[in-house]
């Protein structure tokens, strides 16, 4: 989105309290290696809900995340980043068959009806998505991604600051569907729900037909579940981290304690994914149905999480593979720790497969 990426960049996964970054190379045959892989935690106050209040301290932490990976050596100093998905829009509208010439026109005068904010203040970009004539009649599917102008040129010019140059910057969903869908089976007839349960937010992304349908922000997220464990047993928050992950959701552990303390927020959850489901089939008729449901983020290691969300939805769930599109996957990094790099893995994979 925006720029068009070289391949030898780095995948930079910007998030309120942190940054990741991944960068990945093709090798003679075509296999994709990993050249460095690391996170660094960033200031209290750098940014607000993905607006950057703080761009010193920015460029302090990406440079010293880039000095310092936590394994193997950054060797780019091209960037593609990820934007806040709280600011950004993506979403597949449909619009007469029309000639290439009036698309253009015809998506904008579409997207003003979707997007909440003034279109003079938003970059967008679109793409033709290829469906057989009959799930659609006589309209043409296109996916519409839309973020604010002043949160995209804040972020690059950050980066520039930092003696980086910013090659393009991608919805999150869109890097987060490129690590977790192997490419070979996204023409695939069931639809498939993404999870991903970040520190900051989670969000669902409804992916069918080999593009994103919608997305949506979901009330849950890691900080949240260890801070609600914290306040509640009197914990310091390394240890209400420990919990989350050790016992998380089993309703037969320590007497389901941790499950009694976050159940209200797990029935919100259960009670939003339900709406998501129930939006899907009365919007997207047309569309298959939804066949699996894939969790990553950091806080899908919470212990249970999708047994609980299995159960209650009678829909497969499982942890996503963030090297789906890489073979072999690098050792690197754990299963657990690679959920946590999902975005950033994306985003390195993009214009590598």
């Amino acid at each position: 989105m925006f720029f068009q990426p070289r391949t030898d960049h780095i995948g930079l996964d910007i998030s309120d309290h942190s940054f990741k970054a991944v960068q990945l190379k093709k090798g003679l045959r075509g296999s994709l290696k990993l050249v460095g892989v690391g996170n660094i935690n960033i200031a209290e106050g750098t940014f607000n809900d993905g607006d950057l209040k703080q761009p010193d301290s920015f460029i302090k932490a990406v440079n010293d995340l880039i000095a310092k990976p936590t394994w193997g050596k950054f060797t780019s100093n091209l960037i593609v980043a990820c934007l806040p998905e709280s600011k950004t829009f993506i979403k597949m509208i449909d619009i007469p068959v029309l000639t290439n010439a009036e698309v253009e026109q015809a998506v904008k005068w579409e997207a003003e009806h979707h997007i909440p904010l003034p279109f003079e203040e938003t970059y967008w970009d679109w793409q033709k998505i290829e469906l057989a004539p009959n799930i659609i009649p006589n309209r043409q599917p296109v996916i519409l991604a839309v973020s604010p102008k002043n949160i995209v040129d804040s972020y690059s010019q950050a980066l520039s600051r930092a003696h980086l140059t910013c090659v393009a910057m991608e919805i999150e969903a869109q890097a987060i569907v490129r690590s977790l869908i192997p490419t070979n089976s996204r023409g695939e007839k069931n639809a498939t729900i993404i999870i991903d349960i970040g520190a900051d937010h989670t969000s669902l992304i409804m992916f069918s037909l080999n593009t994103i349908q919608f997305t949506v922000s979901l009330p849950i997220s890691g900080n949240l579940i260890t801070k609600t464990i914290a306040q509640t047993l009197n914990l310091e928050e390394t240890l209400a981290e420990e919990a989350k992950i050790k016992y998380g959701l089993d309703s037969q552990v320590h007497h389901g304690a941790i499950y009694k303390i976050l159940q209200d927020m797990i029935t919100d959850l259960i009670h939003r994914l339900r709406e998501s489901l129930t939006f899907y089939s009365e919007h997207f008729p047309h569309n298959p149905p939804v066949g699996e449901i894939l969790l990553c983020g950091g806080a899908a290691n919470c212990k249970s999480i999708d047994k609980l969300i299995q159960a209650e939805l009678k829909i497969p769930v499982k942890l996503g593979n963030p090297w789906s599109n890489i073979t072999p996957s690098p050792n690197q990094l754990s299963a657990a720790e690679s959920l946590s790099y999902t975005t950033a893995i994306g985003l390195a994979l993009r214009g590598l497969i």
